[in-house]
Order: structure tokens, then C-alpha cells, then sequence
């Protein structure tokens, strides 16, 4: 609860399913999950596209794979790049990597050379380890980077594997697969674990608040940053999440989020490392797909976009799949529409909660519990310590709207090369997200906006977030982008981007649109231009991309 009358929200243990550890004991990301390893060797660990592994599997393919890096002279502090989708490849060069005191360093798979460039550069990266389907693009950049090893893995190094499943990207000529001229520089992740290792021992020099992964940011305000994550953060994190929501071995998750973003690492396996559940991974999304899993593996456990409910909910089979086994949905990366909450809860029966948190929190900061449920809002902190401020950093009433500020062993502990900006951002002690957002008298932090995407329209500060919302109410509408657009009166004015449903196409125009909407919110919020779309620019974690959106804008603006 606030502190008197402050947006002071501080973590209250109450809220949990069960009691945080008095103290952590300081060990390695992979130590930790060798904790279940020896517990239940036998337990079925990783499912990846029907293959299965079970802890004691996954064990040995790690401890093969770090004896090989060892050999190589992979030393503590040493980054690895990797360039991987979600797969059990990814899953041992994470834990491996960590295990013997390097830093992993992974990028997203639809990168150009150009930021790969920087990333790897930036990073230092002393190897990488990639899909042959995307080696063509490492190979571009690899004569300016200071790579002593390639490690070349293909999708199929553990099951053959339909082609077309795959991302379409640019690295890959459609149905041929790209041929690796392996040599003493380029070597086949297969080699890697074919290697007969012992029980390796925790590297030298171990400190608990070591970096073991390097998590890029976006980069939307500049060049992107490395946010340097401990085994402090996620140990933390993980017993966190497990005890407050209770995670337990009988759990099963499947993951969306990918593994060059942070949720797809702490929401993925870390959690069930730490409680010795199940994780399933795919490469990519498919709605039809994802149910089916769902209905096979019992999912108790699911995370995804906002958007990735809304295709649950339209795909044509959705009824002929069993989910019930969900106990715990959670919708993240984007605000919930209150329309989105009302079909979820009655399609499923369960609530579609909200988490909120970024790479530097190492993902979830708030969440609602099961003890602290409010879908309405991003929950309540967890493990950690909330307060929103003004420009001052002065803590604001409840119900004002501020910065929202983090501190707790979840916040990462700065930026890669980047001591200015660490400075600034984690100032005193304080992770300053950027993000505008205000605490009620419950103790539940509600998001506003970021304080990029904030339309400013005759001097009026305008949320794209809540525009979209509101449009979502209206029958006709089934995804929609909400900008603001350069208006010569009011400087900037509302545009929505929709995309309607099969039913309303040719049949409800934009005017419709925009006078339905000057009833149902604020005159200077609605939005004056509606453009229908067949498709909407999203991320590989189906959001909405705004900056596309006002980039496609940009470029209209450049032809007319």
C-alpha cells in the first residue's frame, strides 16, 4: 500500500502464494537449474517441435557444450553472440555460457548486418554462435568483427524439421537449405556436443553479481543499449515470480516471447528451472498451432501480447482444442484493452491480467497475484519498490500521473559501455523507465503511456493507448494502431489505423468510425482520420509497432 498520501508503492510479501526466501543462495543461472537436475533427473524438461528432453538430457548436452567452449579458450567475461531462435540450442549455449563466466550475448533473428554490426561490436563478442539459415548474414559482417569461432547449428541438429516453418527471412532462399563450409574457424555446433563432459566447476573469480547476459534494447530513442543482467537479477527474478504466483513442478509454459528478449528468458525456462516444470518452445507463432500444444501438453502457463489472445479467439478451430489446463494467462508489452479482458474471461473463464516490466527489471516488475488481482491494471510491484514522480523525481499524489520509477535485486545493474547513460537512468539507486503511469489507493500501478508515443494535440497530451482502446469497443473493429499525424492547426492529430472485421468490410465506412467515436470519448481525443488496413506492423512478439506506423505516414507524406 502508499505511504500516506505518495505514489510510494513498496512490495508487500502478503500478496503472494508463498514466502520469498529469507536469502538467496549467490550461485550460477545453471547451478540453479542443476538443482532440479539432480532432484528429478528424469523429469521431462524442454519439448521443442515434438522432440523431448528430459532435465538429465538437457544436462548433458550443456555440460558438453561448455566443455567445448572451455577448450577453446573461452575465458570469464568473454561475450558469445548468439543468433537463434527459440530452441534447445539456445537453451544450452544460454546456460553453458553463463556456467563457465561468459557473457551471452543474443540478437534478434530479423536484424540487418548493420545492427548486427553494431550490437557484436558494441559487445566485443569473441564467437557466435547462429542458424545456418542465417549464416549468410553473419559471414557479411564477420571480416569486421574480432571473432576468433563460428558455431553453425541447424534447426534439425536434434529433429528434421519442416522448412517452411520457419521465419521468412532474407538470409534464406525459399526451400534451400544454406551450405556451411565448416573449417577450423567455422565449426558445427554438432561437434560441440558430442564431447562425453563430467560435472564442470563453477568458474573462478564467481561473484553473484556477475553480467551473464547482455540484452539489447530496442533502441527507439538512438542507438541501442546493452543492459547488463547478473545471476543476482534472475536467480531473484525466478524465485520471485515462483513463489508469488505460485509455479510449481506440475506447471506447464509455453513460451512466445523469444530469447533475445528478456521475457522470453525469466517467463520461459528460467522460471521452470527454478520450479522443475515444463517448458515448451516454438520457433514462431501460429495461433492454430499454439492451442494445439496447448490442448497436447496441458499448458498451465501462458504469456503473449495482447494481440496473440485476440488470434486465439478468431482462429476458425479455436473451439475444437481444449485449453482448460490454463490457470495463469498474462498479457504483456502492451496495455490490455478492458474489451480484450471481457472476451478472454468469457471465452476461458480466466482473467487477463496485465505484468509490466523491461529488459532492465529483468522483465516482470508488477503483476497482479492471485492474492492482489486487479486486470484493470499492471498489478501490484512484486519483489520490488515502485514510485511515480514528476519531472523532480518529487513523488507525486495517488492518482497523479509521473514517471514511473524501480528499485529492487531485479534491476539490472547498468548499460554496456555506457556510464553516462547508466548514470542517468539508474539514478540513485532508481530505474527510470520513461514511462508515464500513476498508483491508486490500492496499491496497483496503472500504465498511461510511454512518453514517446504521446500525441500532443492543441497542447493536449493525448494517449494512443487509451484511443485504442475505446475503438476496440466498436463491433466493427478487430485490431487497430492509433499515431498522431502532423495537423497544421492542432500541431498533431489522432489517426487509427484499423483492421475491421470479416463481417463489417464494405459495410462500415471511416466516417462511421470517427462519429461513433466523437460519442464515446473527449472531443480532443478522438481521432479526425481512420484509415482501414488488411494488416497491421508488428513485432516477432505481436505488437503493434507504432514507429512503423508513423514511418508508413512519413513516407505518404514525402509521395503527396
Amino acid at each position: 500500500m502508499a505511504e500516506s498520501n505518495e505514489s510510494y508503492i513498496k512490495f508487500n510479501p502478503e500478496w503472494g502464494m508463498s514466502p520469498m526466501p529469507d536469502s538467496l543462495e549467490p550461485m550460477t543461472t545453471y547451478e540453479m537449474f542443476h538443482k532440479i537436475v539432480e532432484k528429478s533427473p528424469d523429469k521431462l524438461c524442454l519439448v521443442f517441435m515434438g522432440k523431448e528432453l528430459s532435465y538429465a538430457d538437457l544436462d548433458e548436452l550443456v555440460k558438453s557444450y561448455a566443455a567445448s567452449l572451455l577448450e577453446m579458450g573461452v575465458q570469464k567475461g568473454d561475450r558469445i553472440g548468439s543468433m537463434l531462435p527459440n530452441c534447445p540450442q539456445q537453451v544450452i549455449a544460454f546456460l553453458a555460457t553463463s556456467h563457465i563466466g561468459a557473457i551471452h550475448v543474443p540478437v534478434n533473428v530479423m536484424n540487418t548486418p548493420d545492427e548486427l554490426l553494431y550490437i557484436f561490436n558494441d559487445a566485443g563478442v569473441k564467437m557466435i554462435v547462429t542458424l545456418d539459415l542465417f549464416y549468410p548474414t553473419v559471414i557479411k559482417i564477420k571480416d569486421q568483427l574480432s571473432l576468433k569461432k563460428i558455431i553453425v547449428t541447424g534447426i534439425d541438429d536434434f529433429l528434421p524439421f519442416p522448412i517452411n516453418l520457419l521465419y521468412k527471412l532474407k538470409t534464406r532462399v525459399e526451400g534451400t537449405r544454406v551450405k556451411v563450409a565448416y573449417s577450423s574457424d567455422i565449426v558445427p555446433f554438432k561437434q560441440m556436443i558430442k564431447k562425453k563432459a563430467a560435472s564442470i566447476e563453477r568458474y573462478s573469480g564467481f561473484d553473484f553479481d556477475d553480467t551473464m547476459l547482455l540484452i539489447y534494447t530496442a533502441g527507439t530513442t538512438g542507438k541501442s543499449k546493452g543492459v547488463m543482467l547478473t545471476h543476482h537479477n534472475f536467480i531473484y527474478n525466478a524465485a520471485n515470480a515462483c513463489c508469488n504466483l505460485g509455479v510449481k513442478e506440475d506447471d506447464n509454459n509455453l513460451v512466445l516471447f523469444p530469447m533475445f528478449h528478456i521475457t522470453g528468458y525469466i517467463i520461459g525456462p528460467v522460471y521452470m528451472f527454478y520450479a522443475g516444470g515444463v517448458t515448451i518452445l516454438e520457433p514462431r507463432f501460429d495461433a492454430e498451432r499454439y492451442l494445439k500444444l496447448m490442448d497436447k501438453y496441458k499448458v498451465t502457463l501462458f504469456l503473449g501480447a495482447p494481440t496473440v489472445f485476440v488470434a486465439f479467439m478468431n482462429s476458425p478451430d479455436y473451439e475444437k482444442y481444449d485449453i482448460s489446463s490454463l490457470r495463469l494467462c498474462v498479457a504483456a508489452g502492451a496495455p490490455v484493452p478492458k474489451e480484450l479482458q471481457k472476451r478472454w474471461k468469457a471465452a476461458t473463464g480466466l482473467d487477463l491480467g496485465n505484468a509490466y516490466g523491461l529488459t532492465e527489471t529483468t522483465s516482470p516488475a508488477t503483476f497482479s497475484t492471485f492474492k492482489k488481482m486487479n486486470p484493470d491494471s499492471l498489478g501490484v510491484p512484486m519483489g520490488c519498490d515502485v514510485k511515480i514522480v514528476d519531472e523532480k523525481e518529487k513523488i507525486v499524489p495517488i492518482g497523479s500521473e509521473g514517471e514511473i520509477i524501480i528499485k529492487g535485486d531485479n534491476v539490472a545493474k547498468g548499460y554496456w559501455n555506457k556510464p553516462k547513460d547508466t548514470t542517468k537512468t539508474f539514478a540513485n539507486g532508481w530505474l527510470h523507465t520513461g514511462d508515464i503511469g500513476y498508483a491508486d489507493d490500492k496499491g496497483f500501478i496503472h500504465f498511461v503511456d510511454r512518453e514517446k508515443d504521446i500525441i500532443i494535440a492543441s497542447a493536449y497530451n493525448i494517449s494512443p493507448t487509451e484511443v485504442e482502446g475505446v475503438l476496440l469497443k466498436h463491433q466493427a473493429v478487430n485490431e487497430v494502431g492509433v499515431i498522431g499525424v502532423t495537423d497544421e492547426y492542432r500541431g498533431e492529430t489522432v489517426k487509427a489505423f484499423i483492421i475491421l472485421n470479416e463481417a463489417y468490410k464494405g459495410k462500415t465506412t471511416e466516417d462511421e468510425i470517427i462519429n461513433w467515436s466523437k460519442e464515446q470519448m473527449a472531443a480532443y481525443k478522438y481521432p479526425r482520420i481512420v484509415e482501414f488496413v488488411e494488416d497491421l506492423p508488428k513485432s516477432q512478439l505481436q505488437k503493434v509497432l507504432r514507429k512503423e506506423l508513423r514511418k508508413m505516414e512519413e513516407a505518404k507524406a514525402k509521395t503527396t
